[in-house]
């Protein structure tokens, strides 16, 4: 693989070993194709604040796509302007209009590292991590904040309602969604929600056209539906071992080991030679 590539990576499930640390295989790996003149980038569902400590360890000087491509910040401070692509305030109050506010256990609104925030979070170990690391503002669920949002992100009771919901979500132009069933002490389900613009894909075919890299020198790693997009279209893409299973039949490719096995930097150390 003589030419320069593009690597985009997801951090939960894929890059890191758990909530807080890069696996140790694939933080050398990555740092060392970044040192051949590679472009590493980060691509994920966190915001600036969850980002940072592993875009500071990688040494990274590119841009990263956060809030699953509603965001695209360099944050080195160098290269192109930030973008947005958030959800407009009309399309937030169609979508927010769906959701009976008596179902609603937990709600979040994202603006990168600001946070707005409805109900209790303390079972989900990242959503404590993301409330304590970003502005947070705490809101009543009958008086939600009007504003242009990157993500919309809830847990519902999993009720037969929930189904046509679901449905009604699927009809709502503009939007792009992922869900899945939560365990805990109730049947819950997870809903995250954004603007259609706003696609990881999207932002890394942006930047590698700025730093003129072609698609089929394009490799992704990923773990979940949100990476759906960038998987499929890159020029390689990998669904991670550990990853959704539906995702793996769809998309063919899969790393030989997990994330903790450091799925990622083996499978570059093989395609690279390193």
């Amino acid at each position: 693989m003589g030419k320069m590539h593009l690597i985009a990576v997801d951090l939960d499930h894929t890059a890191l070993d758990n909530l807080y640390e890069l696996n140790d295989v694939t933080a050398e790996a990555l740092k060392k194709l970044k040192a051949l003149g590679h472009r590493v980038i980060i691509a994920t569902a966190r915001p600036s604040c969850l980002t940072m400590p592993h875009y500071e360890r990688l040494g990274l000087d590119t841009t990263a796509v956060l809030c699953n491509g509603a965001d695209l910040v360099n944050l080195s401070g160098t290269g192109p302007d930030p973008q947005t692509r958030y959800l407009s305030i009309n399309k937030l109050d169609r979508v927010l209009s769906l959701f009976p506010t008596g179902i609603i256990d937990n709600l979040g609104l994202e603006r990168d590292d600001d946070l707005y925030i409805y109900g209790d979070m303390s079972e989900s170990p990242y959503h404590m991590e993301l409330i304590k690391q970003s502005n947070t503002h705490d809101i009543d669920i009958h008086d939600i904040p009007r504003m242009d949002v990157g993500r919309v992100f809830l847990r519902i009771r999993d009720i037969p309602e929930a189904t046509e919901i679901i449905g009604d979500l699927a009809k709502t132009e503009g939007i792009s969604f992922y869900y899945r069933k939560v365990a805990g002490k109730r049947k819950q389900l997870y809903i995250s929600i954004q603007s259609l613009l706003a696609n990881k894909w999207f932002g890394i075919a942006e930047a590698a056209e700025y730093y003129g890299i072609a698609r089929e020198n394009i490799i992704t790693f990923g773990d979940e539906f949100n990476d759906e997009m960038m998987l499929e279209e890159a020029g390689l893409g990998f669904v991670m071992k550990n990853g959704n299973e539906e995702l793996k039949k769809q998309v063919g490719n899969i790393t030989r080991y997990t994330n903790v096995e450091g799925g990622v930097g083996k499978e570059l150390i093989r395609l690279f030679n390193l």
